[in-house]
This record gives structure tokens, C-alpha cells and sequence, in this order.
């Protein structure tokens, strides 16, 4: 089934603030650069709001883009970090709902 068909069959939860919920786990620093440096905290993120019964997940990418990564010098890590995080969603996402 598609989206669409979905919403008019059920209500979809979906995940909430991720940059909220890394911070409270005690991490200040650049959260989109962790879908490339630590992939596997975004994942465990993702599982977790998957198994707590959202069934839609955005990327972790609120601000991965040029102008917010340049304040951590990754401004040339766009695409990097984007396709990354496209991945990780995709892979947590799939088959887990």
C-alpha cells in the first residue's frame, strides 16, 4: 500500500524531534554528521521509534544543509550526509512496520 491508501484506512504516528532526543542523550555537537560518523546511533533511534509504533520516520537531516554544516566545516558534506541519512531511514524503515 501506498501513503495515501494508509491515511485513509488509519491514523500514522510518526517520530518525533530527533536533534531533541539526541541531546538528551547527552549529544552536543553536530547531529546530521553523525549519520556518517556514527550511523548506528541514528539507526538505534529509529528502531526504537519504530518499535514504539510510528510508522512514518523522516531522515535525520533537519539541518544538513550548506549554510547550518559550515558552522562545523562540513559545509562540502551535503550530499554526503543527506544520501546517509536517506539510507539509514530507508533501511530501518523498510519491512520493520
Amino acid at each position: 500500500m501506498g501513503l495515501i491508501q494508509d491515511l485513509e484506512k488509519q491514523i500514522l504516528i510518526a517520530d518525533g524531534a530527533m536533534g531533541t532526543l539526541l541531546y538528551s542523550y547527552g549529544i552536543d555537537r553536530c547531529f546530521e554528521e553523525l549519520n556518517v560518523s556514527n550511523p548506528q546511533e541514528i539507526e538505534r533511534i529509529h528502531r526504537e521509534y519504530i518499535e514504539a509504533g510510528a510508522k512514518i520516520i523522516q531522515t535525520n537531516t533537519y539541518g544538513a544543509n550548506r549554510i547550518k554544516l559550515a558552522r562545523y566545516g562540513l559545509e562540502n558534506e551535503v550530499q554526503e550526509i543527506n544520501a546517509k541519512a536517506v539510507e539509514i531511514a530507508k533501511k530501518n524503515g523498510k519491512d520493520k512496520r
